[in-house]
């Protein structure tokens, strides 16, 4: 733990520059490479490594805290049965319950603009941090430890512009601390409210790569439960 705290600590002290060179938005600073990933958002940092995960939230600053909403923490509980994951080397799924942990804060009512679907069943606009840490089993009865982050931040300038950035990462570790697979799916969306132009895509840095229908679209890039954009769109593999 103290190797991944000083990781953490060392990378969320970078300079803009450097994160955005690694293509990172000014609102999400993301360094992401096979030995680790550091994410910097506003008022909060994740960090993860094949040894662990670390979750920093400075509620002062999170998200939008201007905009009135409080900050809410919750666990949502997994079952066995929710999707697999599927990856290059590997199809896991959950070998118990386990705790999804979400930090979020409100910023504006929705709608989101399109192409977002009308069945996306999130009210608000709004910056989301979830965790996991679990176990999951492949197709050979092999067990992994799951280290995963799924994050949000959004902006509405209401009658200008959308924006928002979801990435997420994750290891899957062997029992000698190998990584198995990783995870590295970062989706950005810009629309344009004056025109309706909108642009997004997702860049995939990892061995993840698995679609389904979610909210009516068919072709979401998801891990496992969970998804990137809730719209099919470009992919960009790296």
């Amino acid at each position: 733990m103290k190797r991944l705290l000083g990781l953490v600590v060392a990378l969320s002290l970078l300079p803009v520059g450097t994160a955005a060179a690694t293509g990172g938005r000014s609102d999400m600073r993301i360094v992401d490479n096979r030995l680790f990933t550091v994410v910097d958002g506003p008022g909060f940092v994740v960090g993860l490594t094949q040894f662990g995960l670390y979750t920093h939230i400075d509620d002062r600053r999170f998200g939008i805290p201007s905009a009135g909403y409080d900050i809410v923490r919750d666990e949502q509980t997994l079952p066995t049965t929710v999707p697999a994951i599927q990856c290059d080397n590997g199809t896991y799924t959950l070998a118990a319950p386990a705790a999804f942990k979400r930090v979020i804060r409100n910023s504006a009512p929705g709608p989101r603009p399109a192409p977002y679907p009308a069945a996306f069943g999130f009210p608000f606009i709004f910056t989301f941090v979830g965790t996991l840490d679990a176990e999951v089993v492949n197709q050979n009865g092999e067990r992994f430890r799951l280290l995963m982050s799924d994050l949000a931040h959004e902006e509405l300038d209401p009658g200008r512009s959308f924006t928002s950035t979801n990435p997420i990462h994750a290891y899957i570790v062997d029992a000698r601390g190998r990584v198995r697979d990783r995870a590295s799916l970062v989706g950005r969306v810009s629309v344009d409210l004056r025109t309706g132009q909108a642009k997004h895509n997702i860049v995939d840095e990892g061995t993840c790569h698995q679609t389904a229908t979610r909210f009516g679209q068919p072709g979401v890039t998801v891990f496992g439960p969970f998804f990137v954009l809730p719209f099919p769109t470009t992919v960009i593999r790296r």
